[in-house]
């Protein structure tokens, strides 16, 4: 699970009031960071604690002091001066009776030692960093380097990161990862995570509602069961509405993966010329011609009886995927919103094309797969502002909307806004084209096998980036395709 710093202040309260003091969760983070320490880095003889004058700091203080039992260089230096808060300073006292030299200045031992523990800022960090610290932490790329709870310059609620933030290793973080460390670009200046136990009763996290980190093992646990007796139709009959002349492929990915994630029926409506690349890729899909301008797109009025009959007894709409976006294809968009009653995929041209108009979105049965552009498009505002908030951006879509939006992207974005889940599985193969249609499909086909939105979402979203690692396992990241992830479906589900 992940928290937001004010969360973690909470889980920290209630702790407190459970028994579990202050000092002593302090002391069983930095007891676990000397922990870590001497496991992973104990074949190094020099360590170099860079100590903050809040809690962080204290952490490092009570780490350096177990860390000295192991008769190892110690040094600390606390170019934030001394501890503000009287557990920290009373960490402090306990190092320098230990024999633990501390230092408000750098000096030669900031380049000889082997390791770099950064306490300076921690969770409640915004903004940038002072300059002087961001001197601090330049160069040392020949030295290993350590966070105690989040790297300094990092912002634990939304990912975003200060100029010369550390670039960690490992980070040790104490109770819960944090929320922004899921988000890029503070995730790369984690290094690999390590959660620490402070002492934080499993109950405390009933109370403050955590965002959930998708796994791979607890979606498996509720995919959809297929009886020995099963029949198509009870696994939902997924209609595409997707393609054009110049962007076949888009529609070919989406069927294909929509039927490869177990649809028990798909109909294809698109023009004839992408109608018959599907047939030859995928023979198991029905097609619907629809009527086209002479640039290939779909025309409005012209199609609406032919997709009001194909619009019945369909499970889940797929609308979107290399549609173009052109006045018809709005209009078109509109009455399929008017006409259906189940639940609609809108993804890429789909959320192109209705922009200006997010109002007319179906309420409550509606999930929207936007990357950052369609976001800040739907928002009308710039991507550099989604990219500083992605979780808050999602979260207000989705509220917008009253839709599931899944917000994609490096740490891919689930939520209904009141429940909200992060996905840290995939890998850079998947950044290509096409990747997002392979992943509409797959929503499609869950949310027609009867699956609620929300989950819906969260499954489809785990198995595309975990089919995209399986890939990854045989198959180079710039040589990846997003067919390859149709592939790996079957190691997936």
């Amino acid at each position: 699970m992940l928290v937001t710093p004010k969360q973690m202040q909470m889980l920290e309260k209630l702790t407190d009031e459970s028994g579990v003091s202050y000092a002593e969760m302090m002391e069983r983070a930095g007891h676990a960071l000397a922990d870590f320490l001497i496991q992973n880095y104990g074949d190094c003889e020099s360590f170099l604690f860079l100590a903050g004058n809040g809690n962080n700091g204290g952490d490092c203080y009570v780490a350096a002091y177990y860390l000295n039992f192991y008769h190892k260089q110690i040094q600390i230096l606390a170019p934030m001066g001394e501890p503000k808060t009287e557990i920290s300073q009373n960490a402090r006292d306990r190092a320098i009776k230990a024999g633990i030299m501390i230092k408000s200045e750098p000096d030669s031992f900031l380049e000889n030692a082997e390791v770099l523990i950064d306490g300076i800022f921690g969770t409640g960090f915004r903004g940038e960093l002072p300059q002087k610290i961001q001197e601090l932490f330049s160069g040392h790329e020949d030295q290993i380097r350590i966070a105690c709870d989040i790297p300094s310059g990092g912002n634990g609620a939304t990912g975003a990161v200060s100029a010369g933030s550390f670039a960690a290793y490992d980070t040790v973080t104490f109770g819960a990862e944090k929320l922004g460390m899921s988000q890029y670009p503070l995730r790369k200046y984690c290094g690999e995570i390590h959660v620490a136990d402070i002492g934080i009763p499993k109950n405390a996290f009933q109370k403050i509602e955590p965002v959930h980190r998708l796994q791979l093992s607890e979606i498996r646990e509720n995919l959809p069961y297929r009886q020995p007796d099963a029949y198509k139709n009870q696994f939902g009959h997924v209609l595409a509405v997707a393609g054009s002349v110049r962007m076949r492929g888009a529609c070919i990915l989406a069927v294909t993966a929509a039927m490869h994630s177990g649809a028990g029926l798909l109909t294809c409506a698109s023009a004839e010329q992408v109608l018959t690349a599907v047939s030859i890729t995928l023979p198991e899909a029905m097609c619907l011609p629809l009527q086209t301008d002479k640039d290939g797109f779909f025309l409005n009025t012209e199609n609406h009886e032919i997709l009001a009959q194909a619009l019945k007894n369909k499970q889940a709409c797929v609308i979107g995927c290399g549609m173009g976006v052109t006045e018809s294809t709005r209009n078109l968009i509109k009455f399929l919103f008017s006409n259906s009653s189940c639940p609609i995929i809108l993804d890429a041209d789909g959320l192109n094309a209705i922009a200006g108009c997010i109002e007319l979105i179906p309420e409550g049965r509606t999930i929207l797969t936007p990357h950052m552009g369609e976001a800040a498009r739907l928002l009308k505002t710039e991507v550099s502002e989604i990219q500083k908030d992605r979780i808050s951006a999602a979260r207000k879509l989705a509220e917008i909307t009253k839709a599931v939006v899944i917000l994609k992207g490096a740490g891919t974005i689930v939520t209904d806004g009141l429940q909200t889940a992060v996905c840290n599985l995939g890998n850079a193969g998947m950044a290509r084209a096409g990747s997002g249609d392979v992943l509409a499909g797959i929503t499609g086909a869950f949310a027609a096998q009867g699956l609620g939105l929300y989950q819906a979402a969260c499954t489809a979203v785990t198995v595309h980036a975990a089919a995209g690692d399986a890939a990854a396992e045989s198959l180079p990241d710039r040589y990846m395709l997003p067919q390859d992830l149709i592939r790996s479906l079957k190691d997936i589900l």
